[in-house]
């Protein structure tokens, strides 16, 4: 018999408090319908980088952010900032979001084990550890890559296991209340409405549960029960998608390739959306009377009635979609195994707004008000600032071939074509003026990366102070720079060379940006980003020449080994976010999150 692990005892302020759950899905019946939203991405509030990859779904209550990582680790977070309020090892990758009662974090972890932890100190209270895990039906399947989060409803704590049981816990102690045993794998979150418990285990069959004593109330087989994947040489039955409960029904998506409507009284079905094989491992929304789930290898999110199954609208990805849509009243949110986020309209599918993450994001969405906080692959923790389309901000990238001869930054071509795919618009020598103009003229938000490192003649006219690339500044445009400090190596106008290194002009960056680059030059160090700078996205360390001092600068985003900044940002005119902003150029993501980085006003 499987007894709950007591470390330490409830303090009583902690066992006392009074407060609403909060879960996986947003609530116990796991409708992914949240308050808030904009129709718009306007850009990062910040990335927290991890060691492991970001499979769970954030947790978001009361301004803290609690997320795992395939490192082990148990986050907690600012909200608005992603500063680490504690963090504790669990031993083993954390692929389950967590939920919040009575002042405890619980969250499941790879190995099998249930933690309770102290929602202000991460400290643990106590721990369940589960059975043995079941065999796969098949043997070979992929895709197991969550495991099951808890839900809390009625006084209970109920979570799944690998060994298959479903288990009720005192969410206070820990003691196991109850077990109900399926015959798969549950990886799936279970979902509750009124005295009924719903799960799906890779066994391809649908449970229902009685809340209060585990008894079975019915199961319900899909066709992937009956299916030997070996045929097909890939997972036909398991269930990975975790019900959601509206209206009497129960929907599931399941690796045979449907999406589930199912009696939550009798089990019987009443409808199925055909994925034509895809499988449906995204976990369905359910809002007003309309379902909302992902299709994998069909690369799309769909839009049903519930009460039929009759599609409405089908919006396209470019990756498999195994993460589960957040809901808001007017706008619908997901990622995609490409990395992208995504914005829709609620009403019609329409695509709105993209915004890219440096790997496959499985991690569910989670909104906030005007913040959109979800995991990716890539071991990053990402904050999204939401907002209307007057606040989203138009978006360049300079590259211009005619100039390539004269560029320091090798990989000018990957960096154009890198934001171009992510809808920055490509402007060269000739539109260039005209973009900076517009924008001194219209103040509209906006930001130019200069792929190439050489600014225009027309753009940088004499004195600088007053030239095209300063007044954009001012007015509170943002510049994001690669290689060379600006106009520190002339061109020569002829023949569109660089001078002589005898011809270089030490004070140039500084009559522009009013940053001395008296103690830049070529040499590289070694630098390592501060947590601003990863904060902006930049990576942990790379080599740097032409650093800075400090105090020149708004903020250093890295420091070299002489304790120069290698990578900073200078504000002028603008809000947080804008400026100059100098980054590496090697690292195609941190340059977009460099440029997408504009957090709100604390």
């Amino acid at each position: 018999m499987l007894k709950p692990f007591l470390l330490l005892a409830m303090p009583a302020a902690v066992a006392c408090t009074q407060e609403a759950p909060t879960m996986f899905r947003a609530n116990a019946a796991h409708t992914g319908h949240y308050a808030g939203g904009a129709e718009r991405i306007v850009g990062l509030q910040w990335r927290f980088p991890t060691d492991g990859d970001v499979i769970a779904s954030p947790l978001v209550v009361r301004g803290v952010v609690y997320v795992g990582s395939g490192s082990g680790r148990m986050y907690a977070l600012d909200e608005r900032t992603g500063a680490v309020r504690w963090s504790v090892d669990l031993g083993a990758p954390v692929q389950s979001s967590a939920a919040l009662v009575s002042g405890l974090v619980v969250v499941g972890s790879r190995d099998g084990r249930l933690h309770a932890l102290d929602a202000a100190s991460g400290k643990e209270r106590w721990q369940l550890a589960t059975g043995k895990p079941l065999p796969f039906p098949w043997g070979h399947e992929s895709g197991d890559v969550w495991t099951s989060s808890p839900t809390v409803a009625g006084g209970e704590l109920l979570f799944g296991g690998a060994d298959g049981v479903l288990y009720a816990v005192n969410p206070t102690t820990g003691a196991v209340l109850w077990r109900a045993r399926t015959d798969g794998r549950i990886r799936s979150a279970p979902a509750v409405e009124g005295t009924r418990v719903f799960i799906g285990a890779f066994d391809g069959r649908v449970y229902a549960f009685d809340l209060a004593s585990g008894r079975r109330l019915w199961r319900y087989d899909t066709e992937g029960a009956s299916l030997e994947s070996a045929k097909f040489g890939f997972d036909r039955r398991s269930i990975q998608s975790s019900p959601s409960v509206a209206g009497g029904l129960v929907f599931v998506g399941a690796r045979d390739g449907f999406l589930y409507a199912l009696d939550a009284a009798s089990g019987a079905l009443r409808w199925r959306a055909d994925h034509k094989i895809s499988w449906v491992n995204s976990s369905p929304a359910v809002v007003n009377g309309v379902v909302y789930a992902g299709s994998s290898d069909g690369h799309f999110v769909q839009a049903v009635q519930a009460a039929s199954g009759k599609e409405l609208w089908r919006a396209s990805t470019v990756g498999t979609v195994w993460s589960s849509p957040a809901v808001t009243d007017r706008y619908v949110y997901w990622g995609d195994g490409s990395g992208r986020i995504y914005a829709v309209d609620r009403s019609t599918g329409k695509q709105l707004s993209v915004f890219r993450t440096g790997a496959q994001v499985h991690s569910s969405p989670v909104v906030d008000r005007d913040l959109l906080v979800v995991g990716a692959s890539d071991g990053g923790i990402y904050a999204l600032r939401l907002g209307g389309a007057a606040a989203a901000p138009m978006r360049a990238v300079f590259y211009d071939s005619a100039y390539l001869r004269v560029s320091q930054v090798r990989n000018a071509a990957d960096v154009a074509n890198y934001l171009t795919d992510d809808g920055y618009t490509m402007v060269n020598a000739e539109r260039l003026p005209a973009f900076l103009a517009a924008r001194i003229a219209d103040r509209v938000p906006s930001v130019v990366v200069f792929a190439i490192d050489f600014i225009p003649a027309a753009a940088t006219t004499s004195p600088v102070r007053s030239s095209l690339v300063r007044r954009y500044l001012d007015a509170g445009g943002k510049i994001v720079w690669l290689g060379l400090p600006p106009n520190i190596w002339p061109v020569e106008p002829t023949h569109g060379e660089r001078k002589g290194l005898n011809e270089l002009t030490w004070n140039a960056p500084e009559e522009l940006l009013g940053v001395s680059h008296a103690e830049a030059i070529f040499d590289q160090r070694m630098a390592r980003a501060t947590p601003e700078g990863q904060r902006w996205g930049l990576p942990i360390k790379w080599r740097v020449g032409w650093s800075v001092s400090p105090a020149a600068v708004t903020a250093v985003l890295a420091t070299d080994d002489w304790g120069l900044a290698g990578a900073w940002a200078k504000q002028f005119g603008g809000s947080p976010g804008t400026g100059f902003v100098r980054v590496p150029a090697d690292n195609l993501l941190s340059v977009y999150l460099a440029a997408e980085f504009r957090p709100a006003r604390d």
